[in-house]
């Protein structure tokens, strides 16, 4: 149960990245600067935040279910149905870490506005630490399963 456990993280750290990499590899070529605060640019950053969660929640669902998939069809094991303590302690730490690094990373954000900073830096650093919380999350979990609690 525990290997498949730490195949899921890498799994998903790997995803995670990719994912991420990808989009805004996609999305940089559609920004088109122009002015600081004009509705242009605040209808851009909301429409990236929107779409990025959107498509990495659908490919995260996708991956897992391939990633199901191939581990039944090579090892022809079930995944199992429950978690046992030591599961749900990892998900915990992993879940206090990934929303440790977030709130930090909103509260940056937010700090950029008191600082004059323009609104493009605040939603940068809010799109970052979203990716850095759930590559924390990830890799908490992978940590968490190689060494022990």
């Amino acid at each position: 149960m525990h290997d498949l456990s730490r195949k899921k993280s890498i799994v998903s750290l790997i995803s995670a990245v990719l994912i991420f990499v990808f989009y805004c590899l996609y999305m940089y070529p559609q920004y088109h600067g122009g002015a600081v605060e004009s509705s242009e640019a605040f209808r851009f950053w909301g429409s990236f935040v929107l779409s990025l969660t959107l498509v990495s929640i659908l490919a995260h669902i996708l991956i897992s279910i391939v990633f199901n998939i191939i581990f039944r069809i090579t090892t022809g094991e079930k995944e199992a149905t429950f978690a046992d303590e030591l599961d749900r302690l990892i998900d915990l730490k992993a879940f206090r870490n990934s929303f440790f690094v977030f709130v930090l990373g909103f509260l940056l954000a937010m700090g950029s506005l008191v600082i004059d900073q323009p609104s493009q830096v605040m939603f940068m650093i809010l799109i970052a630490s979203g990716f850095i919380s759930d590559v924390t999350g990830s890799f908490t979990k992978l940590y968490h399963y190689r060494r022990g609690v």
